[in-house]
């Protein structure tokens, strides 16, 4: 008795792994890995493992300190997209392709606000490389599924997949003074919103491409605080597209800083102005701290939450730089131009 109730269970045991609700899990798995392979087919070409060797003086002494990053191919030149922490300071930089070939590349420009850096190959023989492309971040939804591509702690080239759960994060207000993101002095966090995913990322996976499902870059890994945060790609296209074309990122800048409106506000639309800096050209056009910001030119202003103060400042530095540029400002109740 006892074998035959042995062998029933092992004959249910097997029916039970074909039922269709088992066929539909493994069917599912097998379409979820072939979509990845795909992905993975688009950009895993372009991806880098990025050595640098950087240089600081302490008590009168040169120390030298190696470090690893990531990075990703964007033209077919060889420019190299990454961030600024990893090779914005560096005395020499080596490059292992995909191949796990080992090229020279040296320093195209950086860009400390926006954390992105250009790296250009340097191959003993001038060629073409394969290129990864931009996606478009407007599309990128809560939810979606995501891969995130790199060197962590400098091993061989790897992706962790994960979801997108935040398109507009920022460092949250009640963690001051400790809620700036500083480098070289400048507020990263002041323009740059990133992209929160839970796909796993170390240290080596800094300026790594975050991929969509179609594999094209919709972000650059910079920062893990347990959930992981990517530049968007629209604001690091636009920051390489400068340093490739110029070596260097120019902004406009008006010395003014402003808030979102306040819950007591019945204003709907606007943004609160905080204050401006001494000598600024805020300050010398008249700007004061309670004004309402209704017009940057010819674009309306809208602040309400902290979400969008860095879209605010992006649209500022992209002002036309050394133009007047026209303002309506709410003060009390009147208006003024």
């Amino acid at each position: 008795m006892n074998l035959v109730r042995i062998g029933l269970a092992s004959l249910i045991a097997i029916t039970l792994l074909n039922t269709p609700h088992q066929a539909s899990a493994q069917q599912a798995a097998g379409n979820q890995s072939a979509e990845v392979e795909l992905a993975l087919a688009k950009v895993a070409p372009s991806l880098v493992r990025i050595h640098v060797v950087s240089v600081e003086h302490q008590d009168g002494r040169e120390i030298k300190r190696e470090a690893a990053g990531s990075g990703t191919i964007i033209s077919a030149e060889g420019h190299v997209l990454t961030n600024h922490h990893v090779a914005g300071r560096t005395r020499a930089i080596i490059c292992s392709l995909a191949t796990r070939e080992e090229v020279a590349a040296e320093l195209v420009g950086t860009d400390p606000l926006s954390d992105i850096a250009i790296l250009k190959l340097k191959p003993a023989t001038p060629r073409t490389f394969p290129v990864a492309k931009f996606g478009d971040v407007s599309k990128l939804k809560v939810g979606q599924r995501v891969l995130a591509l790199g060197s962590p702690l400098a091993l061989s080239q790897s992706v962790t997949m994960g979801i997108v759960s935040n398109t507009e994060m920022i460092m949250p207000g009640m963690f001051w003074p400790f809620n700036r993101m500083t480098l070289d002095g400048e507020d990263v966090g002041s323009i740059v919103r990133w992209i929160g995913h839970d796909a796993p990322i170390f240290g080596g996976n800094s300026g790594g491409p975050l991929v969509n499902m179609d594999g094209e870059i919709v972000g650059v890994n910079e920062i893990s605080l347990g959930l992981a945060g990517a530049i968007p790609a629209d604001l690091a296209r636009e920051v390489a597209e400068s340093i490739i074309r110029t070596g260097r990122v120019k902004r406009s800048w008006i010395g003014l800083e402003v808030q979102p409106l306040l819950h007591s506000s019945k204003q709907t639309t606007g943004a609160l102005v905080g204050g401006t800096i001494e000598g600024s050209p805020a300050q010398k056009a008249g700007f004061a701290s309670g004004d309402i910001l209704l017009r940057l030119g010819s674009q309306p202003v809208s602040v309400r939450f902290a979400e969008e103060v860095p879209l605010f400042n992006q649209a500022v530095m992209r002002l036309p730089i050394g133009k007047p540029v026209q303002v309506t400002v709410r003060r009390g109740t009147a208006r003024r131009h």
